[in-house]
């Protein structure tokens, strides 16, 4: 954003501003268009993925003692990540949550 003190970088979606949502949403689609539908789905800054079916969750484990279906999670989960890294977006650490069976989304607790 270009201001009398130069170039500052929003950090934060303004209040009030014409499609600043749909800014928001367009760009989280354009930096998970890899991921979308088959890993995750973004909402606005929130980024749930999709897990494991429940028929899957006792394929046998690997050779290292993880079941597939985790390492397929955390490959998943490290994907994400990259993308996100890649475009120079940040995360709150305190707000991600992983390997969650339920979340709250927008006050409606999504799960199986």
């Amino acid at each position: 954003m270009q201001t009398s003190l130069g170039l500052v970088p929003m950090c934060t979606l303004p209040q009030g501003g014409t499609n600043s949502v749909a800014h928001m949403v367009n760009a989280m689609n354009k930096v998970l268009r890899d991921c979308i539908p088959y890993i995750a789905m973004s909402f606005l800054d929130d980024i749930p993925t999709k897990g494991c079916p429940e028929d899957l969750k006792d394929e046998s484990a690997k050779t290292n003692g993880c079941r597939k279906f985790i390492v397929d999670h955390i490959s998943d989960c490290e994907k994400i990540l990259e993308k996100l890294e890649g475009a120079q977006l940040t995360f709150s650490r305190e707000k991600s949550m992983f390997g969650q069976s339920e979340i709250l989304v927008v006050r409606h607790l999504c799960g199986s």
